[in-house]
């Protein structure tokens, strides 16, 4: 009894998991205010047969012997495909033909799920150098980066290893101007940023001599049995 229920428990668990996948998978991804026509047809569609199209199940078009009862005319193909205009996130949903015969028997059918996306917004290329690590770093900045995908671009040459946000690149790549740009994309848009050329200033090999020299002496202090030796060494002609 005990093996029956726990092995009906992982049927039930799997099911809701099954179930929730597919709620979530959409089949068609369009951008708000674009234009979309449902990939439906009908060849040789005429008068004597009925079209029903439902949006999450509410019937949003209806025709029977050529009279529209539901829905606008103009909404549909000559082929029976349902027209969207000006989408909406109120668009996102499952949507339904059934094609039958005025005997009601069922010659075809169609289903498919629509999810609405925004178009993304074009993003601001920055960078910081940062000297301690010998490196420039260059952030693709958007507002709501979560879902996107980034690219980036040197030279008009694309790094096709490169897919983070961030970009990190060594001061010694920054030979000559080298030109980067990135770019962000959704399922239903992309686009690129400015180009951005950046500029730091190398940090220096050796430390500067005339920073190890007074300009009038040098002063050192001995300590030695507990007397102290002041030496006063005067400074090189380089400190003049």
């Amino acid at each position: 009894m005990p093996c029956f229920v726990a092995t009906l428990g992982l049927v039930l668990l799997w099911r809701l998991v099954n179930l929730s996948v597919a709620k979530d998978t959409c089949d068609i991804y369009e951008a708000v205010g674009q234009s979309l026509t449902l990939p439906f047809a009908f060849v040789g569609l005429t008068n004597t047969h009925v079209l029903r199209w439902t949006h999450n199940k509410t019937i949003i078009f209806y025709r029977q012997n050529g009279r529209v009862s539901v829905g606008k005319k103009e909404d549909i193909s000559a082929a029976g495909a349902l027209q969207l205009k000006n989408i909406q996130f109120s668009h996102a949903g499952d949507y339904r033909a059934d094609l039958r015969h005025l005997n009601g028997t069922l010659d075809l059918t169609w289903s498919g799920r629509l999810c609405v996306m925004d178009k993304v917004l074009k993003p601001e290329l920055t960078y910081v150098c940062d000297i301690k690590s010998n490196a420039v770093k260059l952030n693709c900045f958007v507002a709501k980066p979560q879902g996107l995908t980034f690219s980036w671009t040197l030279d008009e040459k694309t790094l096709t290893s490169e897919t983070r946000q961030m970009l990190s690149v060594s001061l010694a790549q920054l030979t000559g101007q080298r030109n980067f740009s990135c770019g962000v994309a959704n399922r239903v848009s992309k686009v690129r940023s400015d180009t951005v050329r950046p500029v730091c200033n190398k940090p220096l090999t050796s430390p500067d001599s005339s920073l190890l020299c007074f300009k009038r002496t040098a002063v050192v202090a001995v300590l030695a049995g507990g007397l102290g030796l002041i030496l006063l060494l005067p400074c090189g002609q380089s400190c003049n």
